[in-house]
């Protein structure tokens, strides 16, 4: 061990002593050629750091100003050098602003560096490689490291929330974990928006590749662990791609090892997130008025005399419509919060702890996480580890190997699906206990459809666990000067076990034996991408340069599946680990699919001048989805950038700082069948089913669906215009996109005619077109020693709409969760279809509401062709997009002195949807009042009220899901941070790098119209929702 010790001693004391060698020797000549002679100069030592992350810097560049000595820091920032009175050193180091720092009587210095975010900036990842930002030809913005941070999110999908033009992150839930998302990067970039269109949903979300390896979706990621995420936006940059592109392209990089001693971080963030814009329901003193409300309602809705006024609240006697306990219980003055009694303050933790480190041959860097979200329901958490690490050698001056690994283990437990719902529902003169302390299953005798969701909270698991592997192994070789070609293999595999047990004392089974249940769900997944890479570059003289990419590809993935259910379990202890518990075997069976997918590549990159910039892109794709007449597609792009800053014409000029311009043209694919997973949407297969009959299984065979061997490619053509601009020194800088996107054979499930015997086939069905700008500000509005302000905007507006139908029909209407869709030439994809509210119907519109068959309360809907009566053909019209018409989004970062404040606004507006929230039974107030649930608490119509906020309670007509077609736009403050980090003088005596403490409020304010949970997933039904929530945390950041 104490040989080992030595030996790496005695490498970094060779490493510092060269590096001191070549410096010397190349300050020494000159030094002889003038020779001088001081007896007054003095030592001056110190140490340099990373101003941001507190680390120190080796390889720093020390030298006098105005002389030729200096010297460099070594493996721990340090130095020491020779000087005279009055000398003034001068710090340069790449990626750093030059610091330059007088000696004065100082024989100590602490220098803190300044990270050049100008130099930092120049890079973009772009596919299968880099490329300085001011050579870049395509639209592609960037999330920072510092971002990420920023954010203090779980998961990685939510950090880039508003941070990006033309990217619409949609919250689907709030579940802990993160909850769902949908990503729509310029908006709806195919017809199919979702479940409901025949079962096919092959997603719109962009393509994510983390460290070069293809992945679904970014879950398994910690935030923490992320370097930078860069957004190929436009066709032209997506094209490198191919088929997989069309939706756009997130690429993100893990944090690697740099060049230096080995740096420990440490960062941690522990807080609780509590419920809030809970929307009201009845208490047990405001229930008893709406009762007689309702009755009311019910009496208005049988009316057949006209005469309204005849019914009286005050007349209603509720003992006709409450049992002997209910009646009891509000003598006894019970009211129950059922909502208050499943939901807890949840706790939030977060620990990353990484280490990095290397040479001038060899960088690594690993690391190890744990996140804790608990949720807002009780029986609801998140629990997530992580384990990464990368290396990456230069094994000799022209071999370099390279590794790198992303271990993920999670458990989510999603609790119960019927606790939230019927905490809702549940009257609130129902008891949770009894007069002994112990849990009613039943609230009331009466009550035999809802139970005490506490028990659903107790009994019912759903529970969600998975390992996931991605990896990466490379070898480069660079045998010639500009060559490189390498060779690079990902896998990436996941097991996933989802096991749901609904125990005896729950909603779903409701105290009957043979109703418990116990499920178990197994997934194998299987892929891996094996990349051929050679580049080249050559300046081929100082005004031309050329780069050249050449790539094949080759991807497959597997998807196994195995599940099975089963019912009548006599005991709640086993849950779903003793499936040999329950005597009824109700489903089971397996699955599996392949695709692959070939690829060739070309990419070119000519630069003339350093001004005129093009790139010709060209990809080749075979996929295994398509049958062989259909397989093979080729992708094309090119896109042009002139540097109009580096004109002759500009040098004088004081106004522009930046100036270029963009155009681009690309095509890109998208192959995806039956969710983009089903190599077979082609064929037409024979399945087989069971089918129990009386004590036995009976197997039974069918056809899965009706084939077509004419499907092909969906193609997306992008014309993209673009410009980057800086003013007053780059103070102030942004761009701009605008851009025009065709889509063309838009893969559909197209619904058949019954007779045929299927519900439909996969067919190219049309032509669509989204038109949108883009517009990013960035800007420094104070820049000085103790105080900086910075801020950034984004905003983008997208128009999209359906061109082309194939065949005879102009639209096709589909249902799906949260309504009515419609699919309409000239009209947005997916466009919410239905009847348009027009109010409520007063008292002396009673005679109108009678000849359309409605009464007094009820809601009003538009006659809209005006025939004098209601009906879906005349009557139905489109009433708004569940895609924003523009998001924004707003960042403000200010620094005094050793504090930091730090905030973040993003907007989401013109967004339509139907609210499955006011959709749910208790809020529409149907059904008999005898078994009437809880209810809204609303500003609703009554003859002594005559609102047109809500309709009459029991009488909402034929319409009333009318209302609940609204516009859901909002505002929301996603973070407000404050942080600290105590100066270098204190904690580098205690030899640690940073240490900075912070505090951060996540979702502290939303402001919008809609009077729902959450209007970012309004559209959520209340089954397995859960609630939007506001976090408090604390964290800290530690490097030593």
């Amino acid at each position: 061990m104490r040989t080992f010790l030595q030996l790496r001693m005695l490498k970094k004391i060779t490493l510092v002593t060269l590096a001191l060698l070549s410096t010397t020797t190349i300050m020494a000549a000159p030094l002889f050629a003038e020779i001088s002679f001081s007896y007054e100069q003095k030592t001056i030592s110190g140490v340099v750091y990373d101003t941001q992350s507190g680390e120190t810097l080796p390889g720093v560049s020390v030298s006098i100003k105005g002389a030729n000595t200096g010297t460099i820091t070594d493996l721990d920032g340090s130095f020491q050098l020779q000087v005279e009175p009055g000398a003034v050193l001068v710090f340069s180091y790449v990626g750093y602003l030059t610091q330059e720092v007088p000696v004065q009587n100082q024989t100590s210095l602490t220098v803190n560096l300044e990270t050049d975010i100008q130099s930092l900036e120049e890079v973009a990842i772009i596919g299968y490689g880099k490329v300085k930002r001011s050579n870049l030809t395509g639209s592609v913005s960037t999330v920072s490291a510092e971002t990420l941070e920023q954010t203090n999110k779980v998961d990685a999908v939510s950090s880039i929330q508003g941070q990006v033009a033309g990217v619409t992150v949609q919250r689907t839930d709030n579940k802990p974990g993160g909850g769902g998302f949908n990503i729509r990067v310029r908006g709806a970039n195919t017809i199919n928006t979702g479940s409901g269109n025949g079962g096919y949903s092959p997603g719109q979300n962009p393509l994510f590749v983390v460290d070069g390896i293809f992945v679904d979706d970014i879950s398994f990621l910690n935030p923490a662990d992320i370097e930078r995420m860069d957004v190929l936006k436009d066709a032209a940059s997506a094209a490198i791609y191919g088929s997989r592109g069309t939706n756009g392209v997130v690429i993100i990089q893990t944090k690697k090892g740099k060049e230096g001693k080995m740096t420990v971080r440490y960062n941690n963030y522990v807080g609780f997130k509590e419920i809030y814009n809970l929307p009201p329901v009845f208490n047990g003193k405001s229930y008893i008025p709406f009762l007689r409300d309702v009755v009311v309602g019910n009496q208005f809705a049988s009316n057949k005399d006209g005469n309204y006024g005849q019914y009286s609240a005050a007349a209603v006697n509720i003992n006709d419509y409450l049992s002997d306990e209910e009646l009891q219980n509000i003598a006894n003055g019970v009211s129950t919060d059922w909502v208050d009694l499943i939901t807890r303050n949840g706790f939030q933790q977060n620990h990353t702890l990484d280490i990095s480190g290397g040479n001038e041959n060899t960088v690594y860097a690993a690391g190890l996480g744990y996140t804790q979200d608990q949720g807002t329901v009780y029986g609801e958490d998140f629990n997530r580890y992580t384990l990464k690490g990368n290396i990456q050698s230069d094994l000799t001056d022209w071999l370099t190997f390279g590794y790198d690994n992303y271990i993920t283990l999670a458990k989510t437990n999603e609790g119960s699906l019927e606790a939230f719902r019927s905490a809702y529902r549940l009257k609130p003169i129902g008891r949770a206990y009894d007069d002994n302390g112990d849990l009613l299953f039943l609230p009331t005798q009466k009550e035999t459809q809802l139970s005490n969701p506490i028990f659903d909270t107790q009994n019912w698991k759903l529970e969600n666990k998975y390992i996931n592997f991605i990896g990466n192994i490379s070898l480069s070789v660079k045998p010639l000067e500009g060559l490189s070609i390498t060779t690079k293999f990902a896998p990436n595999i996941k097991y996933t076990r989802v096991g749901e047990y609904r125990g005896l004392y729950t909603k779903s089974a409701i105290g009957n034996q043979s109703n418990t249940r116990a499920e178990v769900n197994n997934f194998l997944d299987y892929s891996y991408t094996w990349d051929n890479i050679v580049d080249y570059s050559l300046d081929i003289n100082n005004d031309n340069s050329l780069a050249a990419t050449l790539v094949y590809s080759r991807f497959l993935q597997d998807n196994e599946s195995y599940g099975i259910q089963v019912r009548n379990f006599t005991s709640d202890n086993f849950l779903f680990y003793n499936l040999g518990a329950g005597s009824n075997v109700n489903s089971y069976g397996s699955g599996f699919k392949r695709q692959t997918l070939e690829s060739y590549t070309a990419r070119i990159n000519y630069n003339l001048m350093d001004r005129y910039i093009l790139t010709l892109t060209g990809r080749y794709d075979g996929a295994s989805v398509l049958s062989d007449d259909n397989k093979w597609a080729f992708f094309p792009s090119a896109s042009f950038a002139y540097r109009v800053i580096r004109e002759d014409f500009m040098r004088n000029q004081k106004v522009f700082s930046d100036l270029k311009l963009r155009l681009s043209y690309g095509q890109t694919g998208n192959n995806g069948i039956g969710g983009g997973l089903n190599p077979l949407g082609t064929l037409s297969l024979l399945e087989s089913s069971y089918t129990n009959i009386g004590d036995a299984s009976v197997s039974t065979l069918f056809v899965n669906g009706l084939a077509n061997q004419d499907l092909t490619w969906e193609r997306t053509s992008e014309v993209n215009v673009g410009f980057d601009f800086g003013f007053l020194n780059n103070r102030l800088t942004g761009s701009v996109d605008v851009y025009n996107r065709n889509i063309k054979d838009i893969i559909f499930f197209r619904p058949l005619p019954t007779a045929t015997g299927f519900g439909g086939t996969f067919d190219n069905i049309g032509e669509s077109r989204n038109r949108g700008i883009e517009v990013g500000l960035n800007a420094k509005i104070i820049d000085n020693e103790d105080f900086t302000w910075s801020t950034n905007l984004n905003f983008a507006s997208n128009r999209n709409e359906i061109v082309n139908l194939y065949g005879n029909s102009d639209e096709i209407i589909f249902g799906a969760q949260g309504g009515t869709f419609i699919h309409r030439v000239g009209e947005p994809t997916g466009s919410l279809y239905g009847f348009k509210y027009d109010g409520i119907w007063q008292l002396d519109q009673a005679a109108e509401a009678e000849s359309f068959g409605q009464k007094p309360g009820q809601v009003r809907v538009v006659d809209v062709n005006g025939d004098g009566q209601i009906t879906e053909q005349g009557d139905r019209v489109v009433l708004g997009n569940p895609l924003p018409k523009w998001t924004g989004g707003f960042t403000s970062t200010m620094n005094y002195k050793n504090f930091d404040f730090s905030f973040f606004v993003y907007t989401s507006q013109g967004v339509t949807i139907s609210s499955n929230f006011h959709n749910a039974r208790a809020f529409s107030y149907d059904g008999e009042p005898a078994r009437l649930w809880n209810g809204y608490d609303t500003n609703y119509w009554t003859p002594e009220n005559p609102t047109n906020n809500w309709f009459q309670p029991g009488n909402g007509g034929p319409y009333q899901g009318a209302i609940k077609n609204m516009d859901v736009s909002f505002v929301k403050v996603g973070f407000m941070t404050l942080g600290y980090a105590l100066p270098q003088e204190t904690i580098q005596k205690l030899g640690i790098q940073k240490l900075r403490l912070y505090t951060t409020v996540q979702n502290p304010f939303t402001f919008s119209d809609y009077d729902g949970w959450d209007p970012e997933n309004a559209g959520r039904n209340t089954y397995g929702a859960s609630f939007m929530a506001r976090t408090y945390m604390a964290g800290i950041n530690f490097t030593f």
